[in-house]
This record gives C-alpha cells, structure tokens and sequence, in this order.
C-alpha cells in the first residue's frame, strides 16, 4: 500500500508541473486563440534563469525564485509585443508556426548563452526526503504540490472573483464585444502571455527541483499539451485534472508496465508514451476534452 501511495504522490508531484504549464496554454489560448508551442521553452528559460540567479551568482534560493517568476512574467509580455501582437487576426496555422519557430529560437539562444550541460538547481530541498509512516517522498516533490495547490486556488478565485479576471473570461468568450465594453483587449492579451510566462517559469523551476537544469527540459511542454487538450482547451480545472491525470498514469506506467518482456519484445519505457495514449482514447470518447465546451454551428 505504501508504494501506492508514494506512486500517486510522484505522479501528483510531476502531474503539478504539467498542470501549471497546461494552465499557461489554456490562459492563452482563450484569450488570443493562439495554441502557443513555445510554452516549454518558457519554462526551460525560467529554470536557467533561477539557476543563473542561485547557483551562478550564489543569490539566495528565496531571491532567485521571485527574480525568475518576474523575469518569466516579462519574456511572456516581451513575445507577445513583439511578434503576436501583429497575428492578431491571421490565421491559425500562421500564429502556430510562428510560435514553433519561437521554440526552436529560444533553445537555440538558451545553448548559446548556458551551453548544452547539464546543470544542477541549488536549492534548500536538494537531496532531502520526508518520511510519513514510512512513505518516501522528497521535500522537493513536496514542496511542488502544496505551491501548486495554492497557485490552483489563487487562480480559480482570480478568475471567477476579481474584475481584471471576469474581463479575461469575457474577452475569451467574444474579443469584439468585449472591446465595444470598454474592456482594453490589447492589455487582456498581454497579461495573459505574462500569466503564462509566469506559470512556465514556476513549471520549469519546479522540474529543475526534481531532475536537472537542461535544454531538453523543454520538452515538457508537449506532454503539458496532452494534458491542456485532454482537459479542455477552453477550461482552467481541465488544464489542472489533465495534468494530475497524465502525471499518475505516467508514474504508474513507470512502476509497472516499463521494462517488461514478452517473449522477445521489451516494452522500454512505456511512460514516455502513456500522456498521449490516455489523451488519444479520451478524446476519441469525448473529443473537446474532459470539461472542455462542445460547439455547436447553427446553419
């Protein structure tokens, strides 16, 4: 029971960091209509960031940890005043490759300025456990759950509760009515990207806290997809359960199905696919995703 129990709590652990970067696509998604591909790119610059600021320049973890949230709040204003402030209105297909092409640039600008090592995030839970009657778990791991959980809930009230929130949520339902209100959809949109960036960056520092500071860390954020589409794309506890959902199921994949033999076929390691095996038969059931909104055309 207790290796259960220390399985659901890994998979919740790296299901948080999947949900944090899934809420960052569905934020923006819903408020620009752009599915953004650089979001795991994000995050891998919001972990060399903080590894820059604690292990580099040997800032306190606790300094470090808010200089990289800000700084991944600017680069998400920075993209969108750039580059998706001009696609407002182009197609979909132009504002996707623009952001695959913001991918490849960032992790091709991220190896120039840290270079392709793999690099080690100090930090006050490194290599440090907690023990519950005798279930495992690092502090880490922990500590990625319980900020997670406060994020979750600080988000959800700020959307359903405060005036800036309700204005995204309309701005996301209709941009030209919203615009005819007086809401500036301009400023919505670029907060969104801040959001997102701001969620990347937490996703990716949390990731370096369990693993390493590496550029292909960034490939999180194709799992983090999985997880927004098999919530919904259009729903913020979508966003969260996809994440929690495949963080689980992969944690379970990993313990008991990777590395099996039948006969003379070796399974490997089956987690790398579960996200998109569980998104697929998800969505073949119920195609808009969990809580996702099912559209209807009236012709």
């Amino acid at each position: 029971m207790e290796k259960i129990i220390e399985i659901v709590l890994s998979g919740l652990s790296m299901g948080s960091i999947y949900s944090l970067l899934a809420l960052g696509f569905v934020l923006i998604f819903k408020s620009t209509g752009v599915l953004n591909f650089a979001q795991g790119e994000f995050a891998m610059v919001g972990a060399f960031i903080c590894y820059t600021f604690a292990s580099l320049m040997k800032l306190p973890y606790l300094v470090a940890f808010p200089i990289a949230i800000v700084l991944g709040a600017v680069l998400g204003v920075v993209i969108y005043a750039l580059f998706l402030r001009r696609m407002i209105g182009e197609s979909i297909f132009s504002t996707i490759m623009l952001t695959v092409g913001l991918a490849s640039i960032l992790t091709s600008t991220a190896g120039l300025i840290w270079g392709h090592d793999v690099y080690l995030l100090a930090s006050p839970f490194t290599n440090k456990v907690v023990s519950i009657r005798g279930i495992i778990l690092s502090q880490g791991a922990l500590y990625t759950i319980l900020v997670s959980l406060i994020l979750f809930i600080v988000f959800l009230r700020f959307f359903n509760h405060s005036l800036l929130g309700i204005s995204m949520k309309g701005t996301a339902e209709d941009t030209d009515t919203a615009g005819l209100m007086g809401i500036n959809v301009r400023m919505i949109h670029m907060i969104a990207w801040a959001i997102g960036g701001i969620v990347a960056a937490l996703a990716g520092m949390f990731l370096a806290e369990q693993s390493f500071v590496r550029l292909e860390m960034s490939h999180v954020g194709i799992k983090a997809m999985a997880a927004a589409i098999l919530g919904g794309m259009d729903s913020i506890a979508g966003a969260v359960l996809g994440g929690v959902i495949v963080g689980i199921v992969e944690s379970f994949a990993s313990s008991y199905l990777s590395g099996l033999e039948f006969a003379n076929f070796h399974t490997g390691d089956i987690k790398e696919v579960a996200a998109f095996a569980v998104m697929i038969l998800v969505l073949m059931i119920r195609p808009q995703g969990i809580f996702g909104k099912e559209k209807v055309e009236r012709v």
